[in-house]
């Protein structure tokens, strides 16, 4: 007796085997190409261009904190409804005619602004001011010609008073009692 042996003719897309070849790396294209597609969708704004571009960014922000220190630069921020209130004091050789205070939120650049204040008496700014959302905001005071700087820190939404003075090498706040 003799037995034959049927085989069985199979098309390739009824194999599991070539499936499996198939499916894994095709699920790599599309996670890698989806992961692009969310980094440069959502890039990190963390880092300053201005840093970015020259090594040296952060020296010159030092030096910066040096020239208030020197100058013995001390503001005193106050909110009022509608408006910032900013006193101002040091060893200037002619009145600041005009500060920008920078607010920062630490990780969302679309919620940063930028506050232009105009003399509003002797040693004394102001500028109109609307409300932020809650949260921490990192603060950078400066004059036009940005030879000096005084950095720090305030939890919105403002209330208070926040001094803002030099050290000796770095900036440094300190809130009043009534300030979160």
């Amino acid at each position: 007796m003799n037995t034959t042996m049927l085989e069985k003719k199979t098309v390739w897309w009824s194999e599991p085997m070539v499936w499996l070849l198939i499916t894994l790396p095709l699920t790599a294209v599309i996670a890698g190409t989806l992961t692009v597609w969310i980094a440069v969708k959502n890039a990190d704004t963390l880092v300053k261009e201005e840093h970015v571009k020259d090594g040296m960014g952060i020296a010159k922000v030092a030096d910066r904190d040096i020239k208030a220190a020197q100058l013995g630069v001390v503001a005193t921020l106050q909110a009022e409804p509608g408006r910032l209130v900013l006193k101002l004091s040091g060893h200037f050789a002619k009145p600041q005619s005009g500060l920008t205070l920078t607010l920062v939120h630490p990780t969302d650049e679309r919620q940063d602004m930028v506050l232009l204040f105009s003399p509003a008496g002797p040693d004394s700014y102001a500028t109109a001011y609307a409300s932020l959302p809650a949260g921490k905001r990192l603060l950078e005071l400066a004059p036009g010609d940005r030879s000096w700087r005084l950095a720090g820190q305030w939890q919105a939404p403002f209330t208070g008073t926040l001094q803002l003075a030099a050290a000796s090498q770095f900036s440094s706040t300190q809130h009043s009692p009534n300030q979160p």
